[in-house]
């Protein structure tokens, strides 16, 4: 049954693609953006229909557009080709957020002071960046459009573009869907063209940033720390970091004077904060460095800890971290911050002293935040790392074993010592 669905879909997008390229919009229209009148037809998919002066699609009357451009009909008949305009458009491209994240749906709004007779428009990837993206055109695709909208597969890439389709209707004020692409292409804006009379305009929206979050595994244990935290109710021990519980991941700037972190996860509660920390024991939190990620009056905001002891509440921290950016998406916060290296600052990070790495959540209130009522409720790192250390870990998010299974290891010890001494 959903294989049907998904075939109808699919098949239902083709065919509006399809229709497109029939009825005047090429392959040249994904790169030269010109916009098309297109004659309204009453039946685009199967069935030839009506032009707009009453004759069939196919027949001798009927007046096809121009391939090489929007053709204009002029009184003699004659097509004229309408002027590309340089002056100040009076239509905008809108979209509801100046970020996006991968895979996901984002509003996409066509407006103007005029009405417009036909359009083009697509997403592109700017290219660039600290990772030196190519460019890309016609990146993610339209999953819904208006009646007077069409899909057109621009380069192999379906429903990639939109277009106008056969109506006889002046159009202003569109709303689109489009699904931003799985991968990871940096940033984006959308380009359109617009045609009114004999004359058309070529614009672009605001620049929309690619939302980091929750990152990506390439490079993990070799370009980049990536820790992963899996619920216990999981069907697999394996969780993409879509579906993890907590996410670290910890980077270094190609400078090497300071490292570029990121910690995030799902809480139920404004009353639960995510947090990094680093210590010199796994069975102790003395002089542990501790950084969290929390909501303070509906906004998410970054925090640096002292702990003492683990009988102690974490106090303010004097060392320097830096705010990068930070998000909430439903339930789920995430921080980005930067911390720089010794000798660059002295409460920085020494990257030539190892630590375990400890992820955990907690509880905090109006007064403060608070460690886990358990050392066995953080999650530590198998063994101690510099933060200039790349590694991979995936564990069950505080597992019900955890605690059992630590006891049980003192347990055991203890009989081995009782044995040796003759007991």
């Amino acid at each position: 049954m959903w294989f049907q669905i998904a075939f109808t879909i699919v098949a239902v997008l083709s065919s509006h693609s399809l229709a497109a390229f029939l009825l005047g919009y090429t392959s040249e229209s994904c790169d030269d953006l010109k916009p098309h009148r297109i004659p309204f037809v009453q039946d685009v998919v199967g069935q030839p229909g009506l032009g707009s002066n009453g004759l069939p699609i196919n027949a001798p009357g009927f007046n096809r557009p121009n391939p090489n451009g929007p053709a204009i009909n002029g009184p003699d008949g004659m097509n004229i080709q309408p002027i590309l305009m340089t002056t100040v458009t009076p239509y905008r491209i809108f979209t509801v957020d100046n970020r996006y994240k991968k895979g996901r749906a984002l509003e996409v709004r066509l407006e103007g002071r005029e009405y417009f007779e036909a359009f083009v428009m697509e997403a592109r990837a700017v290219g660039g960046g600290p990772t030196n993206k190519l460019p890309q055109a016609g990146v993610g695709r339209f999953v819904s459009a208006p009646r007077t909208a069409m899909f057109l597969s621009c380069r192999d890439r379906s429903s990639s573009a939109v277009v106008n389709a056969p109506n006889p209707l002046r159009m202003n004020n569109l709303t689109f869907t489009w699904e931003a692409p799985f991968q990871d292409v940096g940033d984006i804006y959308f380009i359109a063209s617009v045609l009114l009379g004999d004359r058309y305009w070529v614009f672009t929206s605001e620049r929309l940033l690619s939302n980091p979050f929750p990152g990506e595994l390439v490079g993990c244990g070799i370009r980049r720390t990536c820790v992963r935290l899996c619920g216990y109710y999981q069907s697999s021990p394996i969780c993409s970091l879509d579906e993890a519980e907590y996410v670290l991941i910890i980077e270094i700037d190609p400078s090497q004077r300071e490292t570029q972190i990121t910690i995030g996860g799902y809480i139920r509660d404004p009353q639960t904060y995510v947090a990094f920390g680093m210590a010199y024991s796994d069975f102790s939190l003395m002089d542990m460095d501790m950084s969290v990620c929390m909501l303070d009056r509906g906004r998410v905001t970054l925090g640096h800890y002292y702990v003492k002891q683990e009988i102690f509440p974490p106090f303010p921290h004097a060392g320097v971290i830096i705010p990068d950016l930070t998000d909430l998406d439903n339930n789920r916060i995430w921080c980005r911050f930067r911390r720089p290296f010794l000798p660059y600052g002295p409460t920085s990070i020494n990257p030539t002293r190892s630590m375990f790495h400890y992820y955990f959540k907690g509880p905090k209130n109006d007064s403060g935040i608070y460690l886990p009522e358990s050392i066995y409720k953080m999650n530590i790192s198998p063994r101690q790392y510099n933060i200039t250390e790349f590694y991979t870990d995936v564990q069950i998010s505080n597992s019900a074993f955890l605690p059992i299974a630590r006891h049980l290891v003192v347990f055991f010890l203890l009989l081995i010592g009782l044995h040796s001494k003759g007991f």
